[in-house]
């Protein structure tokens, strides 16, 4: 697996060291990763400090086309959404295999826990089913109540769990639990992980390994690394899209690089976030992200159809488009925040972000 040393034509006017320097973007974090595996476009990546490796967590990074495509551009959504976290999930299901225990172990002992509403979009288990067979399948739905929209801050949170679905753990076992989600600060992550366990329990089974994928956050990985040690979990391994991102001040933004637009917001503060990513795959990035800006988004809404538990309910697809598109504006107003190079990417961005919001104003549906 892996490739020549790649050739990314930079916009003209990026200086690439200065910018890892100024947004404290921490590439010398990461090394490629060489396993015998011929997947067509997938780089792998290993984070090689602690605490995010180590004898009890493993943090690798999948660099994909189709993942880098998700976190920047904030138009695909829907059906093409959803095709390319397919993509992305079948390609990286062979070194998900090789690196835990799952390409060793009976498909009866693995339970894949959807996270509800917006994890089940990652399509980590169809792939999973694809490769090994059918698994056990488990959800819950964690739900923030009294908080607002890209506001996580934590005197705000509460979080409580409206349903739960475990009638297919074993009892006496084993198991290897497989979680993908969208890990920010960790919270839903805690919550949901605390109510397997708890049924863990009432059957005498035990949860031996946890592997985690999706868009991940440094400040997430950790404490959910925390929550699986206080649940005597054996090993935890961690497979991040694109980069382990930061995370903005208001516990929800994760961004790639760039000024925290909601620290500015709220207090006319400037800072600049940075986070831990292969140098090759920002130099994919930096000509098509635009600084700052979230990059899974609102996941849950940019997806057409939702299963909460109980009903199939439509995703607010336009709301996300027309509130990023109102983050990037906002980012363009910050004084100092993108330089003019910056700036041409983000116009891009808002045009196509206006071509799918008239698009599907016109047809009255998501497609």
């Amino acid at each position: 697996m892996g490739r020549a040393k790649i050739s990314v034509e930079l916009p003209e006017g990026c200086d690439l060291e200065e910018l890892i320097e100024q947004n404290h973007v921490k590439t010398e974090f990461v090394e490629k990763v060489h396993l015998d595996l011929d997947i067509r476009g997938l780089i792998l990546y290993r984070v090689n400090k602690e605490p995010y490796f180590d004898e009890f967590l493993e943090t690798y990074i999948i660099d994909v086309p189709e993942a880098r495509e998700i976190a920047a551009y904030q138009h695909i959504v829907g059906g093409e959404l959803i095709s390319r976290c397919l993509n992305c999930a079948r390609k990286a299901i062979k070194p998900i295999a090789e690196l835990t225990s799952i390409g060793k172990s009976s498909p009866s002992r693995i339970v894949h826990l959807h996270v509800l509403r917006a994890a089940p979009g990652y399509q980590l288990h169809t792939a999973l089913e694809e490769a090994i067979g059918k698994i056990r399948q488990a959800f819950v739905r964690p739900r923030y109540v009294k908080v607002s929209y890209r506001d996580h801050s934590e005197p705000t949170i509460v979080l409580k769990v409206d349903y739960r679905e475990f009638s297919s753990i074993p009892a006496g076992e084993e198991i290897i639990v497989v979680k993908p989600d969208t890990e920010a600060t960790g919270r839903t992550a805690e919550i949901s992980l605390k109510s397997l366990f708890k049924k863990c329990e009432e059957l005498g089974s035990r949860v031996k390994e946890l592997i985690l994928y999706g868009f991940i956050s440094e400040k997430g990985l950790l404490r959910i690394k925390e929550a699986a040690a206080s649940f005597e979990v054996e090993k935890v391994t961690a497979f991040a899209l694109v980069d382990l991102t930061a995370l903005a001040h208001n516990n929800y933004d994760m961004v790639l690089y760039g000024v925290d637009e909601s620290l500015w917001k709220e207090r006319k503060e400037l800072s600049r976030l940075g986070s831990i990513i292969a140098e090759e795959t920002l130099k994919y990035m930096v000509p098509i992200y635009v600084p700052g800006l979230d990059q899974p988004g609102d996941f849950s809404e940019r997806q057409r159809r939702l299963w909460d538990g109980k009903k199939w309910a439509e995703g607010d697809v336009l709301g996300h488009l027309r509130r990023t598109a109102e983050i990037i504006e906002s980012i363009k107003t910050i004084p100092g925040a993108l330089e003019p190079w910056q700036e041409e990417i983000a116009n891009r961005q808002l045009k196509m972000l206006y071509m799918k919001i008239e698009e599907l104003s016109s047809k009255g549906e998501i497609s």
